[in-house]
């Protein structure tokens, strides 16, 4: 039904005339597109681009002083956080295995402990381990030594000569051994699909590592320090003498261990040095968060300066970076970086390795001519084990998180002020772990459009500015028998996943969407409240990982971003006259539950919330390797990884950052989305409820549990509503 009613135009709005009525007061009329989806991610997605070249225009802030050393040290404490290079390494014991011997030098298998299992109890005593291949020359030493670190793709095996994977140009461990060094080349997880089958071994062990602070590339780093501690113990070996050098993947790693380790005197980076600004289309598992606020390649080469640092071979922005660098480089004083050659080789060039004589003077070069192979069953056995120990240690380290939070979350309860005193420390670092977005301000230019003209209700498509063309989408329902000077409360509800803002609402029936969300923001309108279906700005995981991708790297999540979309609507459903500014409530399924949830904390204007089909028990959700609804299972989900979020928050947590506002979960018995057995969630239900309780808030706390899937049930949550949101505002 398109017909505006005159009862719409007089009694709602006022006397406005029928024309007007075809937009809501104070917004202009909206064209709307074609394609609102895609113009909504397309939005976000140019946002953080934006934001990713700002970032590189004020990076420059954080390396700004006249003590080059401390400020040196002050963005090397940033860059192990990071990476998550904080635990104490144990003391590198070897296991040397002989492979082959020649007349000019010996190879070895080497395995060594590194750290230990976890962090906590038992495990605190257990040791994961390094595999590394080792060359030393037969000739009087002690030698020049390099840990030479392959690319992703490949193996130490591999550059080493102990496979048939590389012709004999790109063995460039051995041929760095044939340059007169000893060599030590660490085996790393490769990227490929090999010790689990869902994702990459790499993202697996990245996403694990994430949630609790750690970095699979902070992991290598770790071990590289470890590797140059054993190398220094060598006889055979100058400790003054030890350089870092890799290709592409390996390149990074050499980058980075030079960064924070002094004790490496020169560094080979090959086929990777260049710009970051399009971090986000690199492997998943070399996201850092918070990377490009201060760092660029530039920046790490800095904290490298003044010891030697060669480049070679080109990326997209290599003469760039490499310009920067000396600048950094200049400031240290030391020698400019070297750069070896402009082409893009297989492998490390003769250039870079004639560089790296000139800085390592080793003996004069001998071939090293041995002859051995590591069979695939034993290569296959080092990738499990060191697969194995990096997910247990990771793994002990979201299971040992629950004592962390423990220990941290203990908040006063003898006062309702000093409740709230303590939950604001806790809630600015829930800030610093959704992103601080900069405050959207300026014009509201609120553009709507007539959708609905229902007998009870009328529903407008509105569109509110957060940023210079960023903008916020949903569809606002308005009941009709609103008196003139009466205020309604208003309602968000959120859609999940792949849905739309109709599906949440159900104005039209449509018998899938119904029978997951059960029209209740319908159901919701006929009970007299305003109702606002927002949309999530994206509708599939791949592109919401897209936008997280983008994000994570100057600090912020596409979680924070809803949270200011949601408070631009919220500013102009202020300004109307028949919205009560006072009772603001978020009701959400699935991904909605999640929104809700996440929005919470940041948003206090929400006074009650309703987390339906979401709320987790986060650790085993994100970090379990055996239950099936984990995100570590769906690799287009990286979106719900938050770095070192386990260690500060789970739901739980967050929920309790609710309080003294009202707070629900609904939860089917048969929610598939809930991880199994349910008693994990109930816990951390519960762990809520006691705090609202010994608040003596209880009547503002419920447990919405329903025989029944993953859907709006309602039965419970309306009442519930109706009760926080019509007496008296909290």
């Amino acid at each position: 039904m398109n017909k505006v009613l005159p009862f719409l135009a007089v009694s709602l709005l006022s006397g406005l005339s029928a024309e007007t009525a075809r937009t809501l007061p104070k917004s202009n009329r909206w064209v709307f597109p074609a394609d609102i989806v895609t113009e909504q991610y397309n939005e976000l997605r140019a946002f953080y681009e934006g934001e990713i070249a700002k970032a590189a225009a004020a990076r420059g802030q954080y390396w700004a002083g006249e003590d080059w050393n401390a400020v040196v040290r002050e963005n090397r404490e940033h860059f192990c956080r990071m990476l998550g290079v904080t635990d104490p390494l144990l003391e590198p014991k070897p296991q040397k295995t002989v492979l082959a011997e020649s007349p000019s030098h010996t190879v070895s298998l080497l395995e060594w402990p590194v750290l230990p299992i976890g962090n906590m109890g038992a495990t605190a005593r257990g040791s994961l381990c390094a595999y590394a291949v080792l060359i030393v020359p037969k000739s009087a030493g002690p030698h020049p030594a390099v840990i030479a670190i392959s690319d992703a793709a490949q193996s130490a095996a591999d550059i080493a000569g102990l496979t048939r994977a590389l012709p004999p140009a790109e063995q460039t461990a051995r041929r760095l051994s044939s340059a007169g060094y000893a060599v030590l080349a660490p085996f790393f997880v490769q990227r490929r699909t090999f010790c689990q089958p869902w994702t990459e071994d790499r993202s697996w062990l990245f996403r694990l590592g994430y949630q609790v602070g750690r970095h699979l590339t902070g992991t290598e780093v770790q071990q590289v320090a470890s590797a140059v501690t054993l190398l220094r113990a060598m006889p055979e070996v100058d400790k003054s003498r030890i350089a870092v050098a890799g290709e592409k993947q390996g390149a990074l790693t050499a980058l980075y261990a030079a960064a924070l380790d002094e004790r490496i005197r020169a560094a080979v980076a090959a086929n990777y040095f260049g710009t970051r600004e399009k971090a986000f289309e690199e492997p998943e598992d070399r996201t850092l968060w918070k990377h490009l606020v201060r760092f660029g390649d530039a920046e790490v080469a800095g904290m490298i300066a003044p010891r030697a640092l060669i480049i070679d071979g080109a990326v997209p922005g290599t003469d760039i970076e490499i310009r920067r660098a000396e600048g950094y480089y200049a400031r240290a004083g030391g020698t400019r970086p070297i750069r070896a050659t402009s082409g893009n080789a297989g492998s490390i060039s003769d250039e870079a390795i004639a560089a790296l004589a000139k800085v390592m003077n080793p003996a004069r070069p001998t071939a090293a001519d041995y002859t051995a192979e590591l069979p695939p069953e034993r290569l296959a056995q080092i990738a499990n084990t060191q697969f194995q120990h990096w997910q247990a240690r990771l793994r002990n380290l979201a299971m040992e998180a629950y004592a962390v939070r423990q220990a941290a979350w203990q908040p006063p309860v003898t006062s309702l002020a000093d409740f709230n005193a303590w939950a604001e420390k806790k809630r600015e670092l829930y800030l610093d772990t959704i992103g601080r977005y900069a405050p959207a301000e300026g014009l509201l230019e609120a553009r709507s459009a007539l959708l609905y003209d229902e007998p009870e209700f009328a529903g407008y498509r509105l569109s509110v500015r957060v940023y210079d063309n960023v903008h916020a989408y949903g569809i606002l329902l308005v009941p009709k028998d609103i008196r003139p000077g009466e205020r309604r409360p208003v309602v968000f509800t959120q859609h999940g996943l792949q849905g739309k803002p109709e599906d949440a609402l159900g104005v039209i029936p449509n018998p899938n969407a119904d029978s997951v969300y059960d029209r209740f923001g319908w159901k919701l309108a006929r009970r007299g409240y305003l109702v606002f279906a927002p949309m999530i700005s994206v509708q599939t995981a791949i592109d919401r990982s897209n936008l997280a991708r983008r994000s994570h790297l100057i600090g912020l999540t596409p979680q924070g971003m809803e949270v200011r979309k949601f408070g631009r609507v919220l500013d102009y459903l202020s300004t109307l006259e028949f919205a009560d500014a006072e009772r603001f409530a978020f009701y959400g399924l699935s991904y909605g539950g999640y929104t809700a949830l996440w929005t919470a904390p940041a948003e206090p204007r929400f006074k009650v919330i309703v987390s339906s089909g979401h709320f987790n028990d986060w650790n085993i959700k994100t970090s379990d390797v055996t239950e099936g609804t984990s995100f570590l299972f769906h690799a287009d989900c990286f979106d719900m990884f938050n770095f070192n979020l386990l260690h500060s928050f789970s739901h739980a947590e967050i929920a309790m950052l609710t309080a003294p506002r009202a707070f629900a979960v609904e939860i089917g018995d048969r929610d598939a989305v809930v991880v199994l057995p349910h008693r994990f969630v109930e816990f951390e239900m519960n762990r809520v409820g006691e705090l609202y309780r010994k608040l003596g808030l209880a009547d503002r706390f419920l447990i919405a549990a329903f025989a029944g899937p993953h859907k709006i049930d309602g039965h419970q949550v309306y009442p519930f509503l109706d009760r926080l949101l019509r007496g008296k505002p909290l």
